[in-house]
């Protein structure tokens, strides 16, 4: 593969090739001047993390018993774990409508990170075309994957797609825009987690939802989204490289199910009666019944402090 500007051209792809892009966009918090839109120093992740929050859980919500064991299956071959973990996040996205095409999906973030890059009076011409390439190549590539009627998983070319696309998550998320190489070894290691991927663990027979929102509860921390909704079940997809449910990885999974019952499932009329933890590293998906860690009585009790300790740390800016 090379790098043009403004489009990915794909040539036959190697596994561990390496990547050399002809331009490198120096990192910079960008200056966005397409109007004012909402920002909240807060997301689901720093929500949970907060100590009165932990607190909250460690004494109300009992963390289930996690017994399962077995050996990684797909070890990290990068230490770009965040850039890894987003960009398999695309990755599943490109494949799991081709085990569900009537699948409920929204907009890429990416492409509102696009978006806000071609609105700003602070890059360039040539900048701006990058970004749009990166994500029109990318919809070419996954609108020919999906048309055709292999059933293949996601090679070389949409993984690369992929990597790509989780870089400019970044300017929505923060307003960081730092365009860097393609890392063989990260292809190859979204690869080695796609072949573990079983596709009956994600086959709907009835509701399949990509990036769950939750209505106006998203906005109690920052805009929050799920992985998958699927038959019932809201999935949350970790890459690490422990096989462990740790209180931060519960509390995190048991406040989506929060928002889910505060606002609902947008597009969806379907509730969560399951949450689960996808370990990709070991190709093992984790079903938690809700009634195994919350006590229906209790259920109110549990959204009234939720509602009302998110709304205390929303700010705007």
């Amino acid at each position: 593969m090379r790098f043009t500007v403004g489009r990915l051209v794909s040539t036959q792809c190697p596994v561990g090739a390496r990547f050399q892009p002809s331009t490198r966009t120096t990192p910079q918090l960008l200056a966005f001047g397409a109007g004012p839109r909402y920002l909240s120093a807060m997301s689901l992740s720093t929500f949970v993390e907060r100590k009165d929050v932990k607190e909250y859980l460690r004494l109300n919500v009992a963390k289930p018993w996690f017994q399962v064991r077995a050996e990684i299956k797909a070890p990290p071959l990068t230490t770009s774990y965040g850039w890894t973990g987003t960009a398999f996040d695309y990755a599943m996205r490109f494949y799991l409508p081709k085990l569900n095409p009537s699948a409920k999906a929204r907009r890429w973030l990416a492409e509102e990170s696009a978006a806000l890059v071609v609105a700003s009076r602070q890059e360039t011409a040539r900048t701006k075309k990058r970004v749009l390439g990166i994500v029109e190549t990318a919809k070419d590539c996954v609108r020919s994957y999906l048309n055709s009627k292999r059933n293949a998983k996601p090679g070389c070319e949409l993984i690369r797609a992929a990597v790509d696309l989780a870089q400019l998550d970044l300017v929505y998320r923060i307003g960081l825009l730092d365009l860097q190489p393609i890392n063989g070894a990260m292809v190859e290691d979204i690869g080695n987690m796609l072949a573990l991927v079983r596709p009956y663990d994600f086959r709907a027979k009835r509701t399949w939802v990509l990036n769950p929102t939750f209505g106006a509860a998203s906005e109690l921390v920052g805009g929050a989204d799920g992985d998958l909704f699927i038959d019932g079940t809201l999935v949350d997809i970790k890459v690490s490289k422990h096989l462990e449910l740790g209180r931060d990885v519960f509390n995190q999974i048991f406040g989506y199910f929060c928002l889910a019952c505060i606002g609902g499932i947008d597009g969806c009329r379907g509730k969560v009666t399951c949450v689960a933890v996808y370990f990709a590293r070991y190709g093992v998906l984790h079903r938690l019944p809700i009634k195994s860690f919350v006590e229906v009585d209790r259920l109110p009790a549990h959204l009234k402090w939720f509602k009302t300790t998110a709304n205390r740390g929303v700010s705007t800016m």
